[in-house]
Order: C-alpha cells, then structure tokens, then sequence
C-alpha cells in the first residue's frame, strides 16, 4: 500500500512540534543525581549549602596569624599551622602562630600579617605597623553561608556549579532526568560502515548521527537497530522500544513506498498525529504515539534526518528534560556588554572579575562583582568574567568582552538585601544601591531597591519604606562593602561584609550592625529605602513592602 503525503495544508516544522507537545506531552520525571553527573541536567528544585564557606575562617596569605588589637609589637611564635592541618590553639597576649596559605587560623586571632611584612628572628616575630580586623582572612561563611541557595529551581547545571555545590558539601541534586531513546533504522538498502558495498547497497548512517546528537543532548541510547524492510520485524522493534524507551525514533519507512511500513505500524500499534510537514528535506516526517510513548518517524534521507531532528526531536527532548523551562542556561563564548560601573585589575596581575550580565535596550550590561580568590560560590554564581591587562581600569558606560559561562533570563532585583524579599522568586543581584543607582541611570532591572543613606534623589514612582538597623557586641566595627547603604554608618570598619546575609558569622567578633530580622540587638537608626518596580510581573513588590511600614 503506497501512502502519498499531500502537498496541501502542511504544518511547519514549529506547528508540528507545538501540537504534538499538546497531544503526547512529555513526561517528566525527577531524579536524584550525584553532582558528577548533574551537568547539563536542570534543577528540579532550590540547592542549599550544608556547611558555611569556606568551613572554617583560614589565612588568604602566607604569614603569622596575630590578635589585631595588639600590634604592633614583637611577638612569640608559639606554633604553627600547615593547610589541612587543625589545632586547638588559642593565641595569649604577645602570641604568633605560623600559617599558610589556607590554614586555619588559630582561637584568638583575627588578623594575619604577610610574612614579607614581618621581621623574623626565632621564636619571635617582629610587626612594625597596626593590622586592621579581619586583615588577610576569608571568615568562615564569608562566601556561602550555611543553608544559603547556592542554585534555584529550573536552573542548568554547569560545571562551576559542580564546584560550588562541592566546596559545601553537596553530594546529590534534583534534577529532571532525560529521556530514554530506542533508535531504529529501516532499509534492505542498508550496510554497516567497514561491511562491503555491494551494487545497490548504502552504508547506514542515520544511526550513527542519531546516536552521536542524542549524547550531546545527554540522552540515554537504550537500543539500536538496523533492519530490512520486514513489518514484522520492524513491529517487534517497536514493542520492544516502548517496553524500554521514552522516545522512540525511526527513520525510513515514511514515505510512499510499498516497503515503507513505519506509518502502517505506527497507525496500527497506536495513532498518527502529524503525516507530513511543510519543509525539504524531511517531507515525510511522521509523529506519532503507541502506548503513550512518543514517535518521531524520520525521512531516510541523511540531510533530512539532521535537520527535522534539530527542529523536532531536539524541541521534545529540550520539553522532556525541563531545558525549555529552565531560567538559566549554560553559554561558553564571548559578548560585549556595557560595564555600569568603573572595574580595576590589580596593578602588577592580569585580573578576571566576575560579573552579572544584564539586559536591557536590546544589549548586554555588566554589573562587576566584589570578589576574593577563594570565593568559588560567587564566582559559580555570576554569568561570567571579564579579563584585564595588570593596572588598567574600565569607566563607566565603556563597553567590555565578558567571557560568558551562562545566560539567566528571570526577571531581576538590583539593590539593597531585605528580609521581605527572600523567598520572592527572581533573580536577585542584592549588590547594594550603588549598582541600583547606576542601573536606573541606564534604564536596566526589574525591580530596584535604594537606600537613602546613598541615594537621596526624588525617584518617581518609588515606594518609600523605612527599616530599623539593628547593633549587637562590642569591639571593632563590622561593616558592609561600600556599594550597600549601611556602610555610611561606620568610619572605618574593620570588615566590611557583602551582605546582611552574613552578618551573624561576626556576632562575638566585634560590633556588628544589620537591617531588623538579620540580628538581634539595639536599634541605632532606621534607613529608608526606596523600591522601584518597572516589571509588572513583580508589582507584588510594592505591596510586601507597603504592608510592613
């Protein structure tokens, strides 16, 4: 029986996919995965940190772990601390331990001198200038603090996300799996590559590109098979791919030969929802179900294969996987952004800064983000990098090459930290009102939160709210970063912080100041804040807010 395909009224290969999505939806399943084998794969819901990062407040450089408040002054080397060693060491005044790079520093101390800055004559340890709070130590939890989100839901696994999720502990991810695929190639034409070429025969190569692009994807290949043109035989196929697969994919058989049985058995064992497409080559393209497993019914013709692959099959699997959901994707390559703000490599070193990628106006902008060597969760956590030659600078409005490692498309909050904004569901660049400031000037985020101590400026629309900042302990100030509203308040902190987030690490360190619901403690003055909501999909915002004043 021939089966000619009208040339009429044919869907485009689009209009194909989008109804058979309708018809034989993918059925998605949820897997936990060890982090090895969760790249590519997307988050089937949020992943938190185990443990603080780093694990345990160690020195970033090469020196003698010292009290702050005692230099300068000459002091007694009491012991010392290599990487991967712990010792419980609590410094006494006139103390110096020996530290590495990445050594834990010792009960008492909270600075590190580098050694280059230091007069040795053992057992003491000369320091002739006064060492700040906090100098030359990553504090535990400084980049990831425990129970933080390292990674969303619906977002693609890549391998700096692999680091992060290691460097704290996680050993597992939900993810959504991909499916299972059943390949099966028909023609008495057709021979294996390397078998002889007898008159009449062609060597079999859709199999092969199959099986090739399928991996690509991250697929699971749980059959293959070349056979002649037996219904029979090519029945028995079928059953066993529906017993085994998610997917099954043919090719040949679709057209109007008398030996094309694809259509005859898919119509038989189930039903044909699209016979035919509008495109060439692939013509013939049949999708169909038996038993509720999807079919996809290739030309057998190469080129055809390839290319209703690419825009059918691709497009299913992309469904199946949770990729068309997902609201970050991996990106290796390069794009031009304009940087919102100044970004300085260090004087004598090639730098890379990482940075947030935002759009706006049809193009890229760069948001930089601060940053320290040992902070693989923000650096996994940011789009990309941009590279600078030793001691130059980029100005604000001058465009930069970010060498990207994914692409994030959720609506974004640029600005201030608040407790009312954690569990909304965006993006959140929580930078301070510096980068706020400088993506209102240039019309980019979707919803922006300024502090007063910063930005004074009358902003139509806004939302004005106010929140108490909180202090708690004694000693040396703890601060913020100078881009978040806070830092106005304290003249030369001895740390200063990325975000409240991580304000609770230093309780018992020194003085420490966050916005209420961070700390506990005494109110010392409220700040004003600013919201600004230009995407209507997080006008919800202005409610949260305006219902907590």
């Amino acid at each position: 029986m021939r089966n000619f395909v009208p040339e009429e009224n044919l869907p485009t290969p689009q209009e194909a996919v989008e109804l058979f999505l309708k018809t034989v939806p993918p059925k998605r399943r949820v897997i936990s995965v060890g982090i090895l084998d969760s790249v590519g794969k997307v988050t089937a819901s949020p992943v938190l940190a185990n443990t603080d990062y780093p694990p345990f407040s160690r020195s970033t450089v090469d020196g003698f772990a010292v009290k702050s408040s005692s230099t300068p002054g000459k002091f007694r080397i009491v012991d010392k601390i290599s990487i991967g060693e712990w010792k419980d060491i609590t410094l006494g005044p006139g103390e110096a331990v020996e530290v590495d790079t990445g050594s834990p520093i010792p009960w008492g101390a909270d600075a590190v001198v580098k050694i280059e800055d230091t007069h040795v004559e053992f057992p003491f340890v000369e320091i002739n200038s006064r060492m700040r709070f906090g100098a030359n130590v990553a504090w535990a939890g400084s980049d990831i603090p425990k129970g933080s989100e390292i990674m969303g839901e619906l977002q693609e696994v890549t391998a700096e996300d692999v680091g992060a999720l290691a460097s704290v502990g996680v050993e597992k991810v939900e993810v959504y799996d991909l499916p299972k695929v059943y390949v099966i190639a028909t023609g008495d034409e057709l021979v294996q590559p390397g078998a002889n070429l007898a008159p009449g025969k062609i060597y079999e190569s859709n199999v092969h590109f199959l099986v090739s692009r399928l991996a690509q994807l991250g697929c699971r290949v749980v059959g293959t098979e070349v056979l002649p043109d037996n219904k029979e035989r090519i029945r028995d196929s079928l059953k066993m791919a529906v017993e085994t697969a998610d997917l099954i994919i043919t090719t040949g058989g679709t057209s109007a030969g008398e030996k094309d049985y694809i259509h005859q058995l898919i119509r038989e064992m189930g039903k044909i929802v699209v016979q035919g497409i509008n495109t060439k080559p692939g013509k013939p393209t049949i999708l169909g179900e038996i038993r509720g497993k999807p079919v996809f019914g290739l030309s057998g013709n190469i080129v055809a294969t390839i290319m209703t692959f690419n825009q059918l099959v691709e497009k299913y699997v992309e469904e199946f996987s949770g990729r068309s959901m997902a609201t970050r994707r991996a990106y290796h390559g390069k794009i031009t952004a304009i940087s919102i703000l100044p970004i300085q490599a260090d004087r004598f070193r090639v730098t890379n800064i990482p940075v947030y990628l935002v759009k706006g106006q049809g193009r890229y902008y760069a948001i930089p983000v601060p940053f320290d060597s040992y902070m693989v969760g923000t650096f996994a956590g940011s789009d990309g990098y941009v590279t600078l030659p030793p001691g130059t600078q980029v100005k604000e409005g001058e465009e930069i090459e970010v060498t990207v490692k994914s692409l994030d498309n959720r609506p974004v909050i640029i600005g201030e930290e608040d407790v009312r904004i954690r569990e909304v569901k965006a993006r959140k660049i929580l930078l301070g009102t510096v980068p706020a400031c400088a993506a209102l000037k240039y019309g980019v985020g979707d919803a922006l939160i300024l502090s007063d101590f910063l930005c004074r400026e009358d902003v139509p629309d806004a939302v004005e709210v106010r929140r108490w900042i909180i202090s708690q302990g004694e000693g040396d100030p703890v601060s913020y970063h100078d881009w978040i509203g806070m830092s106005r308040l304290v003249n030369e902190p001895a740390v200063k912080l990325k975000s409240p987030s991580t304000a609770s690490l230093f309780l018992g360190k020194g003085k420490v100041i966050a916005p209420q619901g961070y700390i506990d403690g005494e109110r010392v003055t409220q700040e004003g804040l600013k919201v600004i909501v230009r995407n209507r999909d997080l006008q919800f915002l202005e409610g949260i807010f305006s219902e907590s004043t």
